[in-house]
């Protein structure tokens, strides 16, 4: 049903139910409490209507119960009222003589006689819309008088009635207004969350620094409130993160596009030697390439959250894996004079992708390789510890500031933008290593001293 999509009709509905359920029990108790008073009244009035015949029989004043029954009307004005007398004879337990003051209510009196009943103990009987009293009112040496009375049970329906009528009025009544009364209190019980659903209507992309006020907030909601609150806060970050790399990718794609189209136009204005094409198809290589290079890095970034990267993981030696990138990494250090150097090694077998890993150590060398000083030395080691392996790669290059530390691993980050271009490289060397850590849930961390090094520690647990 749609109308249990709304809380505030969902808490009406269940109050609804619960108090007519109340109402109810509470009405039947007020009514049996109230026939039971009737019946207790009219239990009283035979017991003393009874006792007054005490007098009466003793003297034999009535030999009939016709007269005792005329008399008692007349006297205490109950009708219809019926009177038995039954004499009991004790030495043959039998009934001598017993009189009725109407001979077609003979059923009425169809009750059990308890010949051990003493003088002047009662006892009361329903017998279908009757009540029925039955006493001892007098007993000698042979002979004990039961004096029976019986009246209808609806004697003072008209006070029952007016009860009935009067709970039924009310209990409507009341429950409208308890309805009421809830409505109102459920609205301003949810006046807050009113207020946060306004709140978070008037946030949109053009405004996602905006917070929702925590303030006056109730505790059932609060962390709800908190947790949209950081929702946001990712979600700011992350279009931020986004229009940043769209903005870096454009500009990286760009460049060497706009070189490539340069070089084009200035060989197509008028005729060129053979080694001036041959210049400029080089150039127009090498940024084709560089161009090649960032399209395929993007790739691996967007192939992230997939499980393709996590397929293909075995058992791979990572001391091999290293001795190999080193020797694969060589002939681009050479060209940039720099030596590269493994201190310590040891033998390690860890689980993993080893084509992601060569990518992330191939990465990193080449990021150490390309800032270190001419003729600088970068150095490489794997150590453990009790709980981890240690894979450190060690240059004395140009360093990074310790303000750019925190955004290193940031898609298309240069720290040195002045001299980055000039290093070459994508931007997006470090960003790949880091993706690739995560998913081997490695963690890696960076010292660094401007103008003397950086270390880089990759830290795999055992």
């Amino acid at each position: 049903m749609k109308m249990f999509k709304s809380l505030k009709l969902k808490i009406l509905f269940y109050f609804f139910v619960s108090n007519i359920i109340i109402l109810s029990g509470f009405s039947i108790f007020i009514y049996n409490t109230a026939q039971k008073g009737v019946m207790d009244t009219l239990d009283t009035m035979l017991k003393i209507i009874s006792i007054d015949a005490v007098p009466d029989l003793k003297d034999k004043v009535f030999v009939d119960a016709k007269d005792i029954s005329s008399e008692l009307i007349e006297e205490f004005g109950i009708m219809p009222l019926y009177v038995k007398i039954i004499y009991y004879d004790k030495s043959t337990n039998g009934i001598i003589r017993e009189t009725l003051s109407s001979e077609d209510k003979v059923e009425i009196f169809d009750i059990s006689l308890n010949p051990n009943d003493k003088l002047y103990n009662i006892n009361y009987f329903d017998k279908g819309l009757y009540r029925v009293s039955s006493i001892v009112l007098s007993e000698t040496e042979k002979m004990k008088i039961f004096f029976q009375l019986s009246t209808t049970k609806i004697i003072d329906s008209p006070y029952l009635d007016k009860i009935l009528t009067s709970l039924l009025i009310a209990n409507p009544i009341i429950l409208i207004l308890l309805l009421f009364i809830v409505n109102i209190l459920i609205n301003t019980t949810l006046q807050p969350v009113k207020k946060v659903v306004q709140d978070v209507h008037s946030i949109s992309s053009n405004n996602l620094a905006n917070r929702i006020n925590t303030q006056k907030i109730p505790t059932e909601i609060e962390e709800l409130v908190k947790t949209f609150n950081q929702l946001l806060e990712n979600l700011e970050e992350s279009f931020h993160r986004i229009s940043s790399f769209s903005s870096d990718a454009s500009h990286e794609l760009k460049t060497p596009l706009t070189v490539m189209r340069g070089e084009i136009e200035v060989a197509l204005r008028q005729e060129r030697t053979s080694e001036e094409y041959k210049d400029i198809l080089e150039d127009v290589l090498s940024e084709t390439v560089r161009v090649q290079e960032i399209i395929e890095q993007l790739f691996l970034l967007t192939k992230k959250d997939t499980e393709e990267l996590k397929a293909n993981y075995k058992e791979v030696y990572l001391d091999e894996i290293l001795t190999d990138s080193v020797s694969l990494i060589e002939k681009f250090a050479m060209k940039k004079s720099v030596s590269v150097k493994i201190t310590k090694i040891i033998p390690i077998t860890i689980f993993a992708n080893e084509t992601l890993l060569k990518i992330c150590i191939d990465n990193l060398l080449r990021n150490a390789i390309s800032y270190s000083k001419e003729a600088g030395e970068v150095y490489v080691s794997v150590n453990e510890n009790s709980i981890q392996y240690l894979l450190e790669i060690k240059d004395n290059g140009s360093g990074i500031a310790q303000k750019d530390l925190p955004f290193i691993f940031d898609r298309f980050y240069r720290a040195d933008k002045a001299r980055s271009r000039q290093k070459g490289g994508t931007g997006l060397g470090l960003a790949i290593v880091k993706m690739i850590l995560d998913l081997h849930n490695y963690d890696i961390a960076v010292e660094s001293v401007l103008n003397e090094g950086t270390k880089v520690i990759i830290k795999i647990q055992k």
